[in-house]
């Protein structure tokens, strides 16, 4: 394992790329493809273009603490498996659906499923050395990232050159490769310590809540799920309304967007490791935060789509910073014997944001207008940004003091 364990990290890292294309892929295209399927009020392409987008993070926020154990008791390598197979098997479905219903059903079913990201954070905690978990984490957190954003460019291209219902065989085949690299080159894992099954994963979730500053953690990943997943759902039909864009290629630059974003956010990921030399994590994550709220705002304000994408990627720059250093606060704040369980119980939290990210987002845009999300996402950062400081910088450089 000594020699082999930073191989299987690469091995995990991997698969969350494309298990993140598989399932944000359609971000880029969803709008239009709603459009197809007999959609054509803005409105209600709009709210239902976040529900499609968020019900699927809903359902993995619902299934992770359920997967999380199967994988406890079975090995991780034959849930993540069985997880791929399903979602390859839905994912190619809605290649064929011909009404919103039909599309919506099997985003459900693509989300009951979608539960692999707390098993791969488990694997980590597992594995790794102590000292270079927060390098694991950071790049665990690169490859969630570019999966995010390679999905909606990859979307995006084969959705404007060869149809809306192209993607998702695209898709399927991506995720039955994935599979494949998990039969042959995962070895059989097993986690030390067992999870009693007397405990229900409600009673899981509200003991690691009851934690404080895994309370405070859990509630940045959420937020930080919420600002990345938020504007995806209304950005294409903000690009096309309010930038006059025609349809022929919105679905490419959303992804070109959505992209550089993703991209800036994994070069964060991935230097974490060296900035912490520099600054303390509850300093970073206050930085960031208070950072990305003002940057929303300046995306607001930008009146040409590439200075809408400048914005956006340095805001996804800071981003980056916030769910590995939480991740890795995290995994210092509960039992050793604890670390490989939590990530199951809390992400069900911090996914909650993938979900209401684009359900709130389309409501408002359908309410007040496109521009009053980009605003109300800048509020709640700018709110977070001041709870992180009154209740992790300010004690962790009060501790540094004494």
């Amino acid at each position: 394992m000594d020699s082999s364990w930073k191989r299987i990290i690469y091995l995990i890292c991997t698969i969350q790329v494309g298990g993140g294309i598989t399932i944000i892929g359609v971000v880029s295209f969803i709008p239009l493809f709603l459009a197809e399927l007999g959609l054509h009020d803005q409105g209600q392409a709009a709210m239902w273009a976040g529900i499609v987008s968020g019900v699927t993070p809903l359902m993995v926020a619902l299934s992770a603490p359920y997967w999380s154990r199967k994988a406890n008791q079975w090995g991780p390598r034959k849930v993540m498996m069985l997880i791929l197979f399903i979602l390859m098997i839905t994912v190619g479905a809605c290649a064929f659906t011909q009404t919103p219903m039909q599309l919506l059903i099997l985003r459900i079913l693509q989300g009951v499923v979608g539960g692999y990201v707390p098993i791969g954070l488990a694997i980590i905690v597992l594995i790794t050395p102590e000292k270079k978990v927060p390098w694991a984490m950071g790049l665990y957190q690169a490859s969630m990232v570019m999966g995010l954003v390679f999905g909606p460019l990859m979307g995006g291209l084969v959705a404007d050159f060869l149809g809306y219902r192209a993607p998702f065989f695209v898709f399927s085949a991506l995720t039955g490769i994935c599979m494949l690299g998990i039969y042959f080159l995962m070895p059989n894992l097993q986690f030390k310590h067992k999870v009693d099954e007397s405990v229900s994963e409600i009673s899981l979730i509200k003991y690691f809540l009851s934690i404080p500053r895994v309370r405070l953690l859990v509630g940045m990943l959420f937020l930080c799920n919420f600002g990345i997943t938020g504007i995806g759902p209304i950005l294409p039909l903000y690009i096309k309304h309010y930038m006059h864009m025609t349809d022929e290629f919105v679905a490419t630059i959303v992804g070109i967007i959505i992209f550089g974003a993703g991209l800036f956010s994994a070069l964060a990921s991935i230097s974490i490791s060296k900035v912490t030399r520099c600054v303390t994590m509850p300093r970073i994550v206050f930085t960031a935060t208070w950072a990305v709220g003002t940057l929303f705002i300046l995306q607001y304000m930008m009146p040409s789509i590439w200075g809408l994408g400048i914005f956006r990627a340095i805001a996804g720059f800071f981003m980056g910073f916030v769910t590995p250093i939480a991740n890795t606060l995290i995994s210092k704040a509960v039992p050793v014997e604890c670390r490989g369980v939590v990530f199951g119980a809390v992400s069900s939290v911090a996914m909650m944001g993938n979900v209401l990210g684009p359900v709130i987002s389309g409501m408002i845009a359908r309410t007040f207008g496109y521009g009053a999300v980009f605003w109300t996402t800048a509020a709640i950062f700018f709110v977070a940004a001041l709870f992180i400081y009154r209740n992790l910088v300010i004690p962790s450089e009060s501790d540094a003091s004494h």
